[in-house]
């Protein structure tokens, strides 16, 4: 008999979630390529073949987690910033961003924000922060950026008259074009106050273009959008903000813990942090 996760189990009056568990999950992918357990076959499958595709998919996925808390960490220990948004949370793992932030500031609040329901199941169970701090969970798609901003739990929890840290960490490129994803990330970052930070990463067209069509390609397939796109248009997330040092660079090469790496392009993901001047 298989034992039920703990994050399966139906809680005291909530409502089920539906997880679709027969179709392949961006959120999924990336916590199998984690090493995580919160997977199915459909996601390891389609997981593979990115990885045939490009065979560091794995070390990728853990630069980009690197640099969330690379990112969250500066801002609480040198922006001085105690509130995020986290907008495509993704499967909890180590080191979220309320730990990070609540292990530099304990009073760090932070909002989590998904569309997917595995991350609600997730959710309810593993996101309660600090005794000083706090968390919520928005059950809330990027394409409503309006609806993010009115639900009462951000109100509940973050003060927007106040410097905020907005994360888009690998959520960006579910989007298409025609979706106008830079106008949706304007809409949140008009809400936030003058002091705030936005930081992206996004998957780079410009790395290896063959490689990264292909899993666009096979994406598709799968019923996923994936869409890399090259810096230029990465950088047109962080609109006429103030870009932090060193700019929209490889996510190896953004502010680095320890020695450089040898080769910072080979992780295919852009990344960048600005701030909202005032």
């Amino acid at each position: 008999m298989v034992e039920t996760a703990d994050w399966m189990r139906p809680q005291t009056g909530v409502e089920p979630v539906d997880l679709r568990t027969d179709l392949p999950h961006s959120a999924r992918m990336y916590d199998y390529w984690l090493g995580g357990r919160t997977n199915f076959a459909p996601d390891r499958a389609l997981g593979e073949m990115f990885e045939k595709q490009i065979p560091g998919i794995r070390a990728m996925a853990r630069e980009n987690r690197r640099f969330l808390g690379r990112a969250v960490r500066h801002l609480a220990a040198e922006g001085g910033i105690r509130q995020f948004l986290d907008i495509g949370t993704g499967i909890p793992t180590e080191g979220n961003t309320h730990e990070v932030a609540q292990a530099v500031a304990p009073d760090s609040r932070v909002v989590y924000v998904d569309n997917d329901p595995i991350v609600l199941a997730h959710a309810r169970a593993l996101m309660t922060g600090g005794r000083e701090g706090g968390t919520a969970y928005i059950h809330a798609d990027l394409r409503e950026p309006g609806r993010i901003l009115a639900d009462p739990a951000l109100a509940g929890t973050l003060d927007l008259d106040r410097p905020v840290g907005l994360t888009l960490v690998a959520v960006l490129m579910l989007l298409e074009d025609a979706e106008d994803p830079w106008g949706l990330v304007r809409e949140l970052m008009d809400a936030l106050a003058p002091g705030s930070y936005v930081a992206v990463t996004h998957p780079g067209a410009d790395f290896d273009p063959e490689a990264m069509a292909g899993v666009a390609a096979m994406a598709a397939q799968g019923g996923m959008t994936l869409v890399p796109r090259t810096r230029d248009e990465v950088a047109r997330f962080l609109g006429d903000w103030e870009p932090v040092e060193p700019g929209v660079v490889p996510v190896m090469g953004w502010r680095p813990d320890g020695e450089p790496p040898a080769d910072p392009a080979a992780a295919y993901y852009w990344a960048g942090v600005a701030r909202k001047r005032g």
